[in-house]
């Protein structure tokens, strides 16, 4: 097994420039937020990613929800749910996260971090033996990437994940060391938000 590169374009530098622009940039407090309690959005899309296993990319897609609220922060929390697959020549990964996400607003833009655990799985296409067919573990991921707002309720959303899986001492060969993966995800697609007003009589209040 060889380790496979990460992404050529510099992803991990990209990400800490979008935090840079979070935390300078986040004074807009015209952001939407202010007119709205809560938000619900589900985003879907193209992913292509580094699988850490063979010498090929995998593709497939990934979707996902989140629940934000807004409390006039330069950040707003979200909880969120994503789902993801992708399928190469070696084999298939598949994961079911969720965790947290805080969101800044620069005009049209807004990028945003995540920190997300739950349940990795690989699915060999040629089994490594014919007692390992496929395995499963918890899975980790950070990752952060922007939405970009487009036409009414919708956004065009970059997003890139580093996973960490950890499958244990049952991996390829026997009495070896713990066999462990990192993909890299890159998810290119699109977002639908679902504003949540306050209620009316909130608003009579003020």
């Amino acid at each position: 097994m060889s380790v496979m590169k990460i992404f050529k374009v510099p992803f991990p530098a990209t990400l800490l420039a979008l935090f840079a622009l979070a935390s300078v940039g986040a004074h807009a407090q015209s952001m939407p937020g202010a007119s709205k309690t809560a938000e619900i959005s589900a985003f879907g899309g193209f992913a292509y990613s580094s699988p850490d296993y063979g010498q090929n990319r995998n593709k497939g897609f990934t979707v996902g929800a989140d629940y934000t609220r807004f409390f006039g922060w330069r950040l707003a929390p979200s909880l969120e749910i994503r789902a993801n697959r992708t399928t190469g020549d070696f084999m298939t990964q598949e994961t079911f996260e969720g965790g947290l996400k805080a969101q800044t607003d620069f005009h049209r833009f807004h990028p945003y971090g995540t920190v997300l655990v739950g349940v990795a799985k690989i699915i060999f296409d040629v089994p490594v033996s014919p007692v390992y067919k496929e395995d499963r573990t918890v899975g980790y991921s950070l990752g952060g990437g922007v939405d970009i707002d487009l036409v009414r309720s919708f956004q065009a959303k970059v997003d890139y994940q580093a996973e960490f899986w950890n499958f244990g001492s049952n991996g390829t060969q026997p009495n070896n060391g713990d066999f462990s993966l990192a993909p890299k995800v890159l998810t290119v697609g699109v977002v639908y938000r679902l504003p949540l007003h306050p209620h009316k009589r909130q608003r009579d209040n003020h």
